[in-house]
């Protein structure tokens, strides 16, 4: 996703005034066409060279920017935003202007800053410039919110892309499951069969209504959607893995094992996380926390439901010191999707150190955010009486 949606923002809208003759201009246009292939160490060394050549051109500060995005390089590409936003009223400064809060945006997003993320796209969409890219940065803003718990908003965002385009799957699928966090479980259900209805081959629509069934305790009716989702005719690489997906959640575990070893072999690294999970529900710890790890080394996590997997499995084999460094770096992903388990887990973690004061600690902060989970605070009422000194227990008693 962020590749196609890099690329919408380096083809739109861009006034090409430089010359054949142009030796900044012959490094910016390859630049260009290095990033198109997907080689952004060149299209890098082109950028650079091109600014080097004429530093007075916003495009080439910009498309450097979304270079540095590419090769993960955040900081990086702020400030080379940062130099080119100035506050005119002039149509090509704000078709500009449009581009840099765009690309600021992204960088942000990135950065997991989700609030700041959101800032630059609203002031991107205030821009009437440019409106084709107004979807690109939609979808950006509606995962922004998503992510950041803002469900309801996050819905609006999602329904503004659908009064686009009316048929947009993706943006179904994502709304769906913000309704699903809102516990408005019919909406939710809509979406999602809206989605298959549009495309009955669109893997996502299947399993999120799956786990959304799954979570409201209708296995039967979820069983039967795996069972939509398996009759789809593999005809890609991607099709297989994600039927090793379906064979996974129909708990056929030795050919969803199979297929997923296939589909590593294809460049489908997230099968390591499948791989992983299988190892764990079947107790193999070791085998769990290997493939755990070739994914999160290998594969680039978009989100940090492997950090608390491999955690609980490092949790059961005693390493809890690394198992909180884990659940740490999931924490720091501010994914509200994941947070309560990650927290919750943290907690458990730090009381198996026998750490009862940072457990305190940590509970105290969980409760505040999730004040009716009953088990925490009977759990809560237990480690204190590990930090009490023993008259102090015994006085209550």
């Amino acid at each position: 996703m962020k590749k196609k949606l890099l690329t919408v923002g380096l083809l739109v809208g861009i006034i090409l005034s430089v010359t054949a003759c142009s030796s900044a201009g012959k490094h910016y246009k390859a630049g260009r066409e290095y990033f198109q292939e997907g080689k952004y160490e060149e299209a890098k060394a082109s950028f650079e060279a091109a600014i080097t050549e004429n530093s007075n051109r916003a495009d080439y500060y910009i498309d450097y920017g979304l270079t540095l995005i590419a090769l993960g390089m955040y900081e990086e590409a702020l400030e080379q935003f940062d130099q080119v936003y100035m506050d005119k009223d002039i149509m090509v400064v704000k078709e500009n202007n449009k581009r840099v809060l765009r690309g600021r945006g992204i960088a942000y997003y990135e950065l997991k800053q989700y609030d700041k993320a959101i800032e630059q796209f609203e002031g991107a969409l205030d821009i009437n410039e440019l409106s084709e890219m107004n979807l690109d940065i939609l979808y950006y803003m509606g995962n922004s919110l998503m992510i950041g718990g803002d469900y309801d908003k996050a819905v609006d965002t999602y329904t503004t892309i659908l009064s686009i385009d009316k048929n947009n799957v993706t943006a179904y699928n994502s709304r769906a499951y913000c309704y699903r966090n809102l516990g408005d479980y019919e909406k939710s259900i809509a979406d999602y069969d809206a989605a298959i209805s549009i495309n009955a081959a669109e893997f996502d629509s299947y399993l999120g209504k799956y786990h959304m069934l799954m979570e409201t305790g209708k296995e039967s009716e979820a069983e039967q959607v795996l069972a939509l989702a398996a009759k789809i005719e593999a005809k890609t690489d991607e099709d297989r893995y994600n039927l090793a997906k379906i064979c996974f959640f129909q708990k056929n575990y030795d050919k969803a094992q199979t297929m997923l070893n296939e589909s590593i072999s294809k460049g489908f690294l997230e099968a390591y996380y499948y791989i992983g999970e299988i190892n764990r529900i079947q107790k193999d710890y070791p085998k769990a926390i290997y493939n755990y790890e070739a994914y999160i080394k290998e594969g680039k996590p978009t989100n940090p439901g492997v950090y608390n997997q491999i955690a609980s499995c490092l949790i059961k084999s005693g390493d809890y010191n690394k198992a909180i460094e884990y659940l740490e770096t999931g924490i720091a992903y501010q994914h509200d999707g994941y947070m309560q388990t990650l927290k919750k887990n943290e907690i458990i973690a730090y009381e198996s150190l026998g750490d009862f004061d940072t457990a305190m600690e940590k509970m105290t902060a969980y409760l505040k955010s999730y004040p009716k989970d009953s088990e925490a605070v009977r759990e809560a009422e237990f480690i204190k009486t590990r930090i009490m000194q023993p008259e102090e227990v015994e006085s209550e008693e």
